[in-house]
């Protein structure tokens, strides 16, 4: 099986990383610089099927140009998106207070930076196992 896997991250060595990591995982992964410039940002409601999530991961840097990661994924869940809230990663150097509530609001997965791997991979296979499981 295939994951479909969501990555927005500005800086060009992360994302040429995580799309190596997660294509030799096993991912098909659709990769961009902005949440801005993602195509599944369009419309006033999420474009999952009811029970079928557009994507079984996203993984997001927080701090980008035009917005937030962590702002895509509040309007992301405010427009009805099905992704599982374990399969959601925000990368980031820092939080506030404010974004600490909505990431716990989000119960979206933190991975301070720099990125511990290990504690990443470990995340990814867990989630993995969990799509596995649900497609059966």
């Amino acid at each position: 099986m295939s994951f479909r896997t969501l990555v927005l991250e500005d800086d060009e060595n992360t994302r040429q990383l995580l799309s190596l990591l997660l294509t030799k995982r096993g991912h098909q992964v659709f990769v961009f610089d902005s949440p801005t410039r993602c195509p599944f940002l369009e419309g006033s409601t999420c474009s999952c099927e009811k029970e079928q999530p557009c994507f079984d991961f996203l993984i997001s840097d927080n701090l980008m140009p035009g917005m937030t990661g962590l702002e895509f994924l509040e309007i992301q869940a405010q427009r009805g998106c099905q992704l599982d809230a374990h399969h959601k990663a925000l990368m980031t150097g820092y939080l506030r207070e404010q974004e600490i509530q909505t990431v716990a609001r989000l119960d979206c997965q933190v991975f301070e930076k720099p990125i511990d791997w290990t504690s990443f991979c470990h995340w990814l296979a867990e989630g993995e196992a969990e799509v596995l499981v649900a497609a059966r």
